[in-house]
């Protein structure tokens, strides 16, 4: 069985090395040129296990579990455990607090307005506002995660095409398709390259049904006063994460839709709206002008999850990987685990034991199967202990 996963960012690279791990399952990556300005590159990195929809947070928290759970995973991504939170602009059902508690156990702390403002400088929260703080959440570097885990990819005998993908038409045996490199077959091919799926799907002559484009900006700067964690903020869209000793990250959502893939222009209007943002919510808190810009595009889709959906009116075997309105960094494990189950629970492939890396430098001891995913799917296996 062959599968082709095109894109080169944290999604398609890490469904591409679960693949790869399972005997009689040969798959191409076509990552396309360097991934500079992509949104893996551009990713802030944040890592938690609470999300407003349910759906979502629960594939943030098995995100979560196995990267905390995977001495591997953590060094590759350089993962930083700093915890985090989320601030709820209004409570939450009270069913969902319990269910909260009870999936992390000992891991989250609710703190009202009060508590916020005390523990944290935060200010200028509505009334009835909400703080969930996660002591095991934090923050990563998708682009080193991507980085390492394309190095093991081809260690472990797959095929790495840095060429642009140029055509896909239906076979009568699985998807043709031809990239700069020359034609080839494979029994499914996945379009995972964010915000230039839909722009691949209409070169190729097919509808354009991939996500939606949209900026992501953010900028870092210089700070004096006590920093908070890693945080996101419902009511003003503020997000934030330290970026060092006296640095931290801040950004807001821009509503800069349906962009072409790649850099995108940084706006200083916007830039000063996150100051203003800043100087709200944390009045305490000095910040100097930005050091660093960052703007690219990232892919959404209407359910707000990375998920693997078929291309609708396209050849049988011809899937989108992409989407999540923001959110794939810190849900591209779990979502993975199930695509890569998912495809071949369809291949009619049974999982086997990990193959092996013939890289000494990528190869570590092999852990055991991880439990049952809610659906009864079993999860890819990940590798444990520290890397050599």
């Amino acid at each position: 069985m062959r599968i082709c996963v095109v894109g080169g960012g944290i999604a398609g690279t890490m469904l591409a090395w679960r693949l790869v791990r399972h005997a009689g399952v040969e798959v191409d990556l076509v990552t396309g040129p360097d991934g500079v300005g992509d949104a893996t590159r551009a990713s802030g990195g944040l890592v938690r296990g609470f999300e407003r929809d349910p759906g979502l947070a629960e594939l943030a928290r098995l995100s979560l579990r196995e990267l905390r759970g995977s001495a591997l995973l953590r060094a590759w991504s350089g993962y930083q455990e700093t915890g985090g939170l989320y601030l709820l602009d209004e409570p939450l059902p009270e069913a969902r607090l319990t269910e909260l508690q009870r999936l992390m156990p000992g891991a989250v702390e609710l703190l009202d307005r009060r508590e916020l403002a005390h523990r944290f400088g935060l200010a200028g929260l509505p009334e009835g506002a909400l703080g969930v703080l996660e002591h095991q959440a934090g923050y990563f570097s998708p682009d080193q995660l991507r980085t390492r885990a394309k190095a093991d990819f081809a260690a472990r005998g797959g095929s790495l095409d840095e060429g642009v993908l140029r055509d896909l038409w239906p076979g009568t045996d699985g998807v043709g398709y031809r990239t700069d490199r020359g034609r080839h077959r494979a029994d499914v091919v996945v379009l995972a390259a964010g915000a230039w799926t839909g722009r691949l799907l209409h070169d190729c002559g097919l509808p354009p049904t991939g996500p939606r484009s949209k900026v992501i900006q953010y900028a870092v700067y210089d700070v004096q006063g006590a920093c908070p964690p890693p945080f996101v903020d419902e009511s003003s869209g503020l997000y934030g994460r330290p970026a060092g000793p006296g640095r931290m990250i801040f950004g807001l959502p821009t509503e800069r839709w349906d962009v072409h893939a790649g850099p995108q222009p940084f706006m200083d209007g916007e830039e000063r709206a996150v100051r203003r943002a800043v100087a709200l919510r944390l009045p305490g808190l000095q910040v100097n002008p930005p050091r660093r810009f960052v703007a690219a595009a990232e892919a959404y889709v209407p359910q707000g999850r990375l998920a693997l959906r078929p291309v609708p009116s396209s050849p049988a075997g011809l899937f989108t990987f992409a989407g999540g309105s923001g959110a794939a960094a810190k849900t591209a494990l779990a979502a993975g685990a199930q695509a890569a189950a998912e495809l071949l629970g369809q291949l009619g492939v049974r999982a086997t034991t990990d193959r092996p890396s013939t890289d000494r430098q990528s190869s570590d001891r092999q852990s055991s199967d991880r439990p049952s995913t809610d659906d009864g799917r079993r999860p890819i296996p990940i590798p444990e202990g520290e890397p050599r």
